[in-house]
């Protein structure tokens, strides 16, 4: 579980650092954020194999966005962001989709 937030937080540090600075779009909101996080732990558990039920996946990726709510969503919320970026996190087959093809 621990490996899963760190997972995580790997692939949202770099969306946080460059992805949002761009001057275009409009200031994130605590929701979008959340579901940047979902979108990467989901990716992150589905790859790792980690719960394949919808309540185990549900649970765990809960647990992720409790971890990281203190400091990373702090972070985005407020931060440039486009539609076109959120609609490729909710496209994105990979955590590294989302980081390499969404906020690039």
């Amino acid at each position: 579980m621990r490996s899963l937030r760190w997972l995580t937080f790997s692939y949202l540090l770099p969306v946080l650092s460059f992805g949002f600075g761009l001057g275009c779009g409009h200031p994130a909101s605590d929701k979008e954020c959340q579901e940047i996080v979902e979108r990467i732990a989901t990716l992150e558990l589905s790859k790792s194999g980690g719960g394949t039920d919808a309540k185990s996946v549900g649970a765990q990726v809960d647990e992720t966005k409790k971890e990281l709510a203190t400091n990373t969503l702090k972070d985005c919320v407020g931060k440039r962001i486009t539609q076109r970026a959120m609609q490729c996190v909710h496209n994105a087959k990979t955590s590294q989709e989302i980081v390499d093809d969404c906020f690039r």
